[in-house]
């Protein structure tokens, strides 16, 4: 157990060092290419940050497919990061810093994240998620990137500048090389973490889904929560909001969509009726702090009552065990 735990410690360190590198590089590429710090949250951080739950996914997918019952993990841990992440991980940032988020964002992100919760709620309707509900949340996220780089002229930024190299100060090979370490730094400290919360919790005797609820979405999402902190020290507020509203796209069509694709999951219909409930209840009371107009964290009463929700829903269902 101790070996366990001090390989936790270990993940947390990784974790706090991969997203410095992260935030820096993907801030300065953001200003080489005219890109701005909420569509590089929105994208590159979002991805790059739900790679543990991408990688838990596909990994829970292959243990599937071998025999193992083992699908509540992956459920779990998208309701547990999710969760997480509108809660705790927005409310910890709210402390540090001040976030804004245009109107712009209200109009395409934010109902987006509705979006991703409705599609989650109907592929469990039945309990059990197919291989082709799989595809179709992985194609929900691909059209919602092309209507980013469409709107935002990410692919035509990114040409103008390669063309005319208006920022040759900042260096885009090693600038993507920060970005990549510092990501591959945050996917290892993410499965350290994850996995010997993993062993540790199981020695308990709980579900698998309750596992990764309380500890492997948690976990998983302690790389949004290293961003979102550093984004707000390094004053690039837009990175952090940006990585937290494009996490909680990402995880529920591309991290989940990516493991279903591998193998079909049984979904416990439990979780329809209180956990995703709670988790849609979470976002809107989060949205309605950001509204524009308002800036999340100009009031710190708002971290307090964001970080509160969390700790209401971890109280519940430790009760319901």
């Amino acid at each position: 157990m101790i070996g366990e735990l001090l390989l936790m410690i270990l993940g947390f360190f990784l974790l706090w060092k991969g997203s410095d590198l992260t935030v820096d590089a993907s801030k300065n590429l953001a200003t080489k290419f005219g890109i701005s710090h909420a569509v590089i949250g929105l994208t590159l951080v979002s991805v790059g940050t739900s790679l543990p739950e991408i990688f838990t996914n596909v990994y829970t997918g292959l243990r599937v497919n071998a025999g193992a019952e083992v699908s509540g993990i992956a459920v779990g841990m998208i309701l547990g990061s999710q969760i997480s992440q509108i809660t705790f991980i927005l409310g910890a940032a709210a402390l540090v810093g001040i976030m804004y988020a245009s109107e712009f964002t209200f109009k395409r992100d934010v109902p987006m994240m509705f979006v991703a919760i409705a599609m989650f709620f109907m592929v469990g309707l039945d309990g059990q998620v197919t291989r082709v509900e799989g595809v179709m949340l992985i194609t929900i996220y691909l059209v919602y990137l092309f209507l980013i780089n469409k709107q935002d002229h990410v692919a035509g930024n990114i040409k103008n500048e390669m063309k005319n190299g208006n920022h040759k100060e900042i260096s885009t090979s090693k600038q993507a090389g920060m970005a990549i370490v510092g990501l591959v730094i945050l996917i290892i400290g993410g499965i350290f973490v994850v996995d010997n919360a993993e062993i540790l919790a199981g020695e308990f005797g709980v579900s698998n889904t309750l596992i990764g609820i309380l500890v492997i979405g948690p976990g998983a999402a302690l790389p949004e929560l290293s961003v979102a902190v550093s984004g707000m020290k390094k004053e690039a507020e837009g990175i952090s909001l940006g990585a937290l509203i494009g996490s909680n796209i990402t995880d529920p069509l591309l991290s989940f969509g990516a493991g279903v694709v591998v193998a079909g999951y049984a979904f416990d219909q439990n979780l329809l009726w209180f956990d995703i409930p709670y988790w849609t209840m979470a976002t809107a009371i989060a949205v309605t702090l950001m509204w524009p107009g308002k800036r999340i964290g100009r009031l710190k009463i708002t971290g307090v009552i964001l970080i509160s929700l969390f700790l209401v829903y971890a109280a519940l269902k430790l009760m319901m065990l």
